[in-house]
C-alpha cells in the first residue's frame, strides 16, 4: 500500500495554497494515498472533471472532483489505511485539504483531530471562542475552521467582519460575505441554509465589563437562535483567560480554544490550538485535545487592520 506519510509531502497542493503556482493550478491532493490502477483512474477522472462540470446545466455536481461520490468510493475501496478511515468517518474532504497544508515532518494524526473538528462544525449551532495573546494565530485558526467547513459543505457560506479577506480559490470567495453588525450576520444566515460566522475583535464590542446590556439585547437573541438559523459562530478575543468576552458568549460555546505560539529565530514559528470545554472562575477547564501544529490557511487578510463589529444595526 502507499505510505500514509507520503500524503504530508503533497507539495503541489502547498504551492497552490500559498499562491506560488500560477501557470498550472491543477493539483492531485489524494494521489499520495493511491497506487496502480486506482491512482491512474483518479488522475484521469480528475483531469476530465472540469469538462464534465462545463456540461452540467443543473449545477448539481460538486465544484471539485474530490467531493464526488465516485472519488469517495475509489479512495474508500483502494486507498491507504488513513484514506479508507477518512472515508469511513465521512472526512475525505478534510484529508484532501490537510494532505497539502501540513508540514512534511508533522505526524499525520493531526488529520484525525481536524476530522473531529469538522464533525462539530457540521452541527447547526456550534460555537467556539478563540483566546490567546497577540500574534498567537487566532485569526488564522478561525479562517482555517471556515476553510474546512466550506470545503466540507460546497453549499455552505462564510460571513466575517474581515474587510480584506481573500481566498486563493474562487469557489470560496463566491461564498464569502462581509458583515460588521449583528443584523448583517443574521441576514446572511437567513439567506443561506448553512453559514459559519467569524467575528474578530469581539472583546472591543462584546466586552465583559462594559457591554453586557447590549450583548444581552442585541447579540444574545442571535446566539440562542443559531441552531435554528443553521449558523456556526467563531468568536475571537484577546486574553488567554477569556475575561474580555461577555459571559453570555463563552458560556454558550461548545469549545474555548487557547492559541499558543512558539517563536523561532531561524525557522517558522509553531502555532498550537488547545481545546477546552469551558471556563470556570477565569480558568479554562476540561481540556479535550490539541492541534499541534496548526497549518497556515490559504487566505490573505490584513492583520494590521482593526476589525469593527457593532452589536446594534
Amino acid at each position: 500500500m502507499p505510505s500514509d506519510r507520503a500524503g504530508i509531502a503533497s507539495a503541489e497542493f502547498r504551492e497552490v495554497s500559498e499562491d506560488r503556482l500560477t501557470d498550472n493550478r491543477r493539483t492531485y491532493p489524494l494521489a499520495p494515498f493511491l497506487e496502480g490502477r486506482a491512482l491512474k483512474r483518479y488522475i484521469t477522472m480528475k483531469r476530465r472533471y472540469p469538462h464534465v462540470l462545463a456540461l452540467d446545466d443543473s449545477g448539481d455536481l460538486p465544484p471539485r472532483f474530490e467531493l464526488t461520490k465516485y472519488c469517495e468510493n475509489l479512495v474508500g475501496g483502494h486507498g491507504s489505511r488513513v484514506a479508507r478511515k477518512a472515508v469511513a468517518q465521512g472526512s475525505l474532504s478534510v484529508l484532501s485539504f490537510m494532505s497539502g497544508v501540513i508540514h512534511r515532518e508533522t505526524d499525520f494524526s493531526v488529520v484525525e483531530e481536524f476530522s473531529r473538528i469538522v464533525h462539530h462544525l457540521r452541527r447547526d449551532g456550534y460555537m467556539q471562542t478563540i483566546c490567546g495573546q497577540t500574534n498567537a494565530g487566532k485569526t488564522n485558526w478561525a479562517l482555517l475552521l471556515a476553510a474546512l467547513y466550506l470545503r466540507d459543505d460546497p453549499d455552505a457560506h462564510l460571513v466575517a467582519n474581515l474587510g480584506e479577506l481573500d481566498w486563493q480559490e474562487d469557489s470560496l470567495n463566491e461564498r464569502t460575505h462581509f458583515a460588521d453588525t449583528t443584523e448583517g450576520i443574521r441576514s446572511v444566515a437567513e439567506a443561506h441554509e448553512n453559514v459559519i460566522a467569524v467575528l474578530d475583535e469581539m472583546s472591543s464590542e462584546a466586552n465583559a465589563q462594559t457591554n453586557n446590556y447590549e450583548v444581552n439585547e442585541e447579540l444574545y437573541p442571535l446566539i440562542t437562535a443559531k441552531a435554528k438559523l443553521g449558523l456556526r459562530i467563531i468568536n475571537i478575543g484577546h486574553r488567554e483567560d477569556v475575561k474580555d468576552i461577555a459571559p453570555a458568549i463563552h458560556t454558550h460555546c461548545t469549545h474555548v480554544v487557547r492559541m499558543e505560539r512558539e517563536a523561532h529565530d531561524l525557522a517558522d514559528d509553531v502555532y498550537r490550538a488547545h481545546f477546552y470545554g469551558g471556563v470556570d472562575g477565569g480558568e479554562l477547564v476540561d481540556h479535550a485535545f490539541s492541534v499541534d501544529p496548526v497549518p497556515e490557511v490559504s487566505a490573505t487578510y490584513n492583520p494590521d487592520e482593526k476589525q469593527e463589529f457593532s452589536l446594534s444595526s
